[in-house]
């Protein structure tokens, strides 16, 4: 989904709205139907997408950070909710990465230029490296990790 760019006085309810139930209602869907079967079957670990901008706010971007800011926030409750289940429950905040997301920009190259220097790394993730850190998340390498922001947004927070 394409978010609209727009500041809080420029976003209309019907836009917010959307954005909302995208973002924060896709992932609420798909948590209460897990959550059932995978309690039946011991437990196991649901992975929320945020981003780098659901813990920094960026300008024209009131809706889009909300919402991942608001994911961050709801798998911190949901996994004290369901710990006892042995679910856990975290999300992963990606910096910019190369895809064709960034086509926004009308090139890689100059999306590259433009976001990748925010980045401490001076550079886009690649879609490998965030599939590597859904992979720790998922699996029982991270058997210790609950509640938690997986930040692999290239040092964009650090800064």
């Amino acid at each position: 989904m394409s978010d609209p760019t727009a500041t809080v006085l420029d976003l209309d309810l019907a836009a917010w709205n959307r954005v909302f139930a995208v973002n924060v209602g896709g992932a609420y869907l798909m948590s209460r139907w897990a959550i059932p079967h995978l309690a039946a079957a011991g437990g196991g670990s649901i992975i929320h997408i945020a981003s780098q901008l659901g813990t920094v706010g960026t300008a024209g971007r009131v809706a889009y950070c909300a919402t991942k800011g608001a994911l961050i926030t709801m798998a911190k409750a949901m996994a004290a909710d369901h710990a006892a289940q042995n679910i856990r429950v975290n999300t992963l905040s990606p910096g910019g990465v190369e895809t064709d997301r960034m086509m926004r920009f009308g090139s890689m190259e100059k999306a590259r230029e433009v976001l990748g220097s925010r980045h401490l790394m001076k550079r886009l993730g690649l879609p490998e490296e965030i599939a590597a850190a859904a992979l720790f998340l998922a699996s029982d390498a991270s058997s210790f990790v609950t509640g938690s922001n997986l930040l692999a947004d290239g040092g964009y927070n650090a800064i």
